[in-house]
This record gives structure tokens, C-alpha cells and sequence, in this order.
């Protein structure tokens, strides 16, 4: 395991040549709001590095976080008709920004003696596009069914790339985390009535004064998942953590109660 201090300075070093790749004031002027997942990098990166040379472990995380900023980007595009000008620009420079960081990843790894590490992102980017018209354009009445898709949304890539390195006992911090995080922000998202396909398929079947009961229910699940994690991944329990401090949104409880009263 890569020791903290050379975690950082690795991390930091990432995301410097991050902002470098990315920055142009035109983007910056539009969408000043992208830019790297730093937690999502320090445990991936963490991960990578028991396997991969220092060298490996820093190309294949830049690319995986600027792929990971593409999808950010392009989640931000809306499915919504648009009626202005600036509202279309607005639209056609997520998508064209998404495209273009999601080049980059290409031109890393052709630059640094990865090319048959190109198939494997494109191939996963194609399937994890797949997987978010299932989320979206699919009528689920499963929440299982559902929160597989999402799963694989938020952590295929990375599970991918650690399969690649022989690291697929790491997988699944990646699964649990992530997703979590991910429901943690759709509850967030869905309690300020923005629309949420996770959390809506999860409510399905549970009446609406007992909403609050079944969210809490759920969190806790998820969070007795990641303990275990805890137990098989001792090595990591400072990383996660961290993440957990850093990255998880809390749960809108209080909020919740005050729209029920």
C-alpha cells in the first residue's frame, strides 16, 4: 500500500495536470463547474498502485478521472426540450466539452505505450452509456434491476481497469462506495424535487408516509454493507473513511420531516 505521504503528492500531482489538460477560459466562462472527482482519484489511485508502476498507476488515473469528468459533464445534459438560444448553446457545449475531455483519455494513452488499454475504456464507456438508457428510458418496476445499472454506472470503469490489473478483490469497495454515494445524492436530489429514477423505483411499492422509514431503512443496509468492507479490505480503512467524510452527502432527514408536518 502506497504510504500518505506519497499518496498526496501523487494525488495532488494528478490533478494539477488535470486542470492542465482541461482548462480553457471559453469552458471555464460556461461551465466553471467541472473538474476532477479528487476522491473518487485518491482511493482509486490508492488501489491502482499496490499493482501498477507509479508511472501506470498516474497515466491510467488521469484517464480515468478525465473519463470520469466526461460522464459528469454529460449527466449534466438535459433530456428537456429547450426553447432559447442560450439554452441550446448551453446544451451543445456539455455535450461537445464531454467529448472532448473524453478524448483526452485516447491521446494519454496512446502517448504512454497503453494503447490496448484504449479498447478497454471505449468498450466500458459503450457499455456504461447502454446501462444509463436502461436507467432513463426503461420503466422499471424493480429497484434490484435498477440499482445493478446504476451500480455498474458508477463504478464499471473502474472495476474494469482494476480487473485489468489483477485487483478484482477491490472491486468491491468501488461497488459499495459508489453507489452510495450515488443514493445519497438522488435522495438529496429527490427531496428537493428534482427528479430522481433511483430513489422513485426504490418508493415504488412503499406508501408515502412511510417514505422516510424505508430511505433510512435502505441507508442503513448500505452502510452495513460498507462495514464489511471494514473487515475484507483492513488495509483500506482509512481510505474509506475518507471517502465517507468527504465525499457522502448527509441524509435530508430533517428536511423530510419538516415537508411531512
Amino acid at each position: 500500500m502506497v504510504n500518505p505521504s506519497h499518496l498526496t503528492k501523487e494525488v495532488t500531482a494528478i490533478i494539477e495536470k488535470f486542470n492542465q489538460l482541461t482548462y480553457h477560459p471559453y469552458i471555464e466562462k460556461y461551465i466553471p463547474s467541472v473538474g476532477i472527482d479528487e476522491e473518487k482519484c485518491r482511493l482509486f489511485y490508492a488501489s491502482l498502485s499496490k499493482k501498477a508502476s507509479k508511472e501506470d498507476a498516474f497515466v491510467i488515473t488521469l484517464c480515468a478521472m478525465l473519463v470520469q469528468a466526461a460522464l459528469d459533464v454529460h449527466e449534466e445534459v438535459t433530456l428537456h426540450p429547450v426553447h432559447s438560444d442560450d439554452a441550446r448553446k448551453n446544451r451543445q457545449l456539455h455535450v461537445l466539452i464531454g467529448d472532448y475531455y473524453s478524448s483526452l483519455y485516447y491521446h494519454l494513452l496512446a502517448g504512454s505505450d497503453h494503447v490496448p488499454l484504449t479498447r478497454l475504456f471505449s468498450h466500458t464507456l459503450q457499455e456504461i452509456n447502454e446501462q444509463k438508457m436502461n436507467v432513463y428510458e426503461v420503466n422499471h418496476d424493480e429497484y434490484a434491476e435498477m440499482a445493478d445499472h446504476v451500480m455498474f454506472i458508477e463504478s464499471g470503469l473502474y472495476g474494469k481497469l482494476l480487473e485489468e490489473y489483477n485487483l478484482s478483490f477491490d472491486k468491491e469497495i468501488f461497488e459499495q462506495l459508489f453507489f452510495y454515494k450515488r443514493f445519497m445524492d438522488e435522495w438529496n436530489n429527490w427531496n428537493s424535487d428534482r427528479d430522481s429514477a433511483l430513489i422513485q423505483t426504490f418508493l415504488k411499492q412503499t406508501p408515502v408516509s412511510g417514505h422516510q422509514d424505508a430511505l433510512i431503512q435502505k441507508q442503513d443496509e448500505l452502510r452495513v454493507s460498507i462495514q464489511r468492507l471494514y473487515v475484507s479490505h483492513p488495509d483500506f480503512t482509512d481510505h474509506i473513511d475518507q471517502y465517507l467524510n468527504e465525499a457522502i452527502q448527509s441524509a435530508p432527514v430533517e428536511e423530510m420531516e419538516r415537508k411531512v408536518r
